[in-house]
């Protein structure tokens, strides 16, 4: 990806309020996407997990599955 498009995407990313709080979650370590749903009782799933691929397609997050847990952690190399 170019740098100009990835920045773009950054900041589109970083635009979201539930984005960045989802962000501020992952700087204290890595949580699962069940945590991350249950940090945010007021979305469904669904919704959770596109704001997490739209994070994830900005380079803010690196996914790792392990089993059946997907485990999100934060990339602070964007910012």
């Amino acid at each position: 990806m170019s740098s100009v498009k990835l920045e773009n995407t950054v900041f589109k990313a970083l635009g979201d309020d539930r984005r960045r709080s989802m962000l501020d979650l992952l700087k204290a370590g890595p949580k699962t996407t069940g945590e991350l749903c249950e940090a945010f009782p007021e979305i469904d799933r669904c919704t959770v997990m596109q704001h997490l691929d739209v994070l994830e397609r900005a380079e803010l997050i690196i996914v790792r599955r392990v089993g059946r847990q997907r485990w999100n952690y934060l990339n602070p190399l964007p910012i």
